[in-house]
């Protein structure tokens, strides 16, 4: 299942393309503290809270804190999230510092990010001290991230974050689900419609499906794949297998014991409905503007 980190976990070391086709490490130990925003340039909370957010990175530049902003939804139907359109609002001088853009969503799931924008704020050891909410009113310019400063001046002051966690609030990640196969087993058909008949049992219409062929043993080794049919999320195997990659046919335990070429219809639906969790599916989601001040 999704892992989602949270205070007091160590964030990954990454390394995404920017918006003009370079490549920038998400290296915490690089920087006094880090702030990684998870963004859209078409979501209204994410622009709403944009130029708080482009504030905060040029008021602590100086005080060695580097802010990396990521937009990782999937392009299908938000073209306003390609990287072409990201290059054009860095160009147009919209955006400070880091724009990265997370094509195959792995670190949108390595982080277990829900929504856009959603903050996480990381010591030079790169654990999180501060996640959720850039500030408590999207609507209220007067908020000016305030959040965000508080973490940034507790670790920078060497002290515990006065409000480590807030409920992230915005619109929800535009996921991709991933359906991988081989064409030496006959089950990928029966898996595309077993998931889209799923996602439409979860009414998760916003969820993209893409297959993808793994024809060569390169592939399956670049892409982890143990065999057809595989179901990923940013990378991750929803049904995570200790075999080695291999272009192999797949099964799948029944919660009755049986062999299966595919996997159980109520577990698949569980498992992508963690891996696919809007903020508001959450546990103890509150709206940031009823959060205790």
């Amino acid at each position: 299942m999704t892992r989602r980190l949270s205070v007091g976990d160590t964030a990954p070391v990454l390394t995404l393309p920017d918006a003009r086709g370079g490549e920038v490490t998400l290296d915490p130990s690089a920087a006094k503290a880090t702030v990684v925003v998870f963004t859209a340039n078409g979501c209204p909370y994410a622009l709403a809270w944009h130029d708080r957010i482009q504030q905060v990175a040029r008021d602590y530049a100086a005080r060695d804190v580097t802010v990396i902003q990521v937009v990782g939804n999937d392009e299908t139907g938000h073209p306003e999230d390609s990287v072409e359109s990201m290059r054009r609002r860095v160009d147009d001088g919209e955006i400070a510092g880091p724009y990265l853009h997370d094509a195959d969503q792995e670190a949108v799931a390595a982080y277990g990010a829900t929504a856009t924008p959603e903050v996480f704020v990381l010591d030079q050891d790169g654990v999180v001290r501060y996640h959720g909410a850039p500030d408590a009113d999207h609507d209220d310019p007067a908020q000016n991230a305030q959040w965000i400063r508080d973490a940034l001046d507790d670790i920078l002051a060497g002290t515990a974050v006065r409000r480590p966690q807030t409920s992230p609030a915005g619109c929800s990640t535009k996921w991709r689900v991933e359906l991988l196969w081989w064409e030496g087993c006959p089950s990928h058909e029966g898996a595309f419609e077993l998931l889209n008949s799923t996602l439409a049992d979860l009414k998760r219409g916003d969820v993209a499906v893409v297959r993808r062929e793994v024809a060569t043993a390169e592939e399956a080794s670049r892409l982890n794949f143990p065999g057809s049919p595989t179901f990923q999320v940013g990378r991750q195997d929803l049904f995570p297998a200790d075999a080695g990659t291999a272009l192999t046919c797949r099964v799948y335990r029944t919660p009755d014991g049986r062999v299966s070429p595919l996997p159980d219809p109520t577990d698949l639906a569980a498992r992508l409905r963690e891996a696919l969790a809007r903020p508001w599916d959450l546990p103890g989601w509150v709206d940031p503007r009823k959060e205790t001040s």
